[in-house]
């Protein structure tokens, strides 16, 4: 897939779900490769059935709000992740809950509303002051605005709370740096992507 070979990594993956078939990581995969080919209906159709297993699932749920907007599909996405929430509200499951919270402004922020999604990423810095993530989302929307103090002072907020064994920081840190010395533009096209 980095190499921009979908076409050749799905039959890899669709392989791979016959030898595991229970193996979720393959299923998002598979999923992810038909999204990448721009075969939408599939790429949803493979999302959802996933979502059928595990409704919460976090990565299931980006993607098919991912494929959702890029299908066109307006404010459906933002109704999807409003009924993901509503689940992980009446399951009482609480990080859950926050992460779908933090995709939806994510989602703002792709939809190009980045005045809601400051306002979301806002909410969730004030519930919960030290989780990085907001911050990040924060700042990376400040550098689309071209306010680029209010983008440093929320990667420096980022930045002191992000543990430095986090499986992800040196992405995170690629995603920051890229943010302050890419375009407007070519930045918006990564996010969409």
């Amino acid at each position: 897939m980095k190499k921009g070979k979908t076409k050749g990594a799905v039959e890899y993956v669709e392989r791979l779900i016959k030898v595991q078939p229970n193996e979720m990581e393959w299923r998002l995969l598979q999923a992810l490769c038909y999204e990448r080919m721009g075969q939408f209906s599939m790429a949803r159709r493979l999302f959802k059935d996933i979502l059928k297993q595990r409704p919460l699932l976090l990565r299931a749920l980006h993607g098919l709000a991912m494929v959702m907007h890029k299908n066109h599909e307006g404010p459906a996405v933002f109704e999807m992740l409003d009924r993901a929430l509503e689940l992980a509200r009446s399951e009482k499951k609480v990080n859950e809950e926050r992460n779908i919270r933090i995709l939806t402004a994510q989602m703002h922020v792709v939809k190009g509303e980045l005045e809601e999604a400051l306002e979301k990423f806002q909410a969730l810095i004030n519930e919960n002051p030290s989780d990085f993530r907001p911050y990040l989302c924060q700042g990376i929307v400040y550098s689309l605005l071209d306010k680029e103090k209010e983008a440093l002072e929320q990667f420096e907020i980022y930045q002191s709370l992000v543990p430095e064994e986090f499986p992800q920081k040196k992405f995170l840190d690629d995603v920051i740096l890229s943010a302050r010395t890419e375009s407007k533009q070519q930045l918006g096209k990564e996010l969409q992507s």
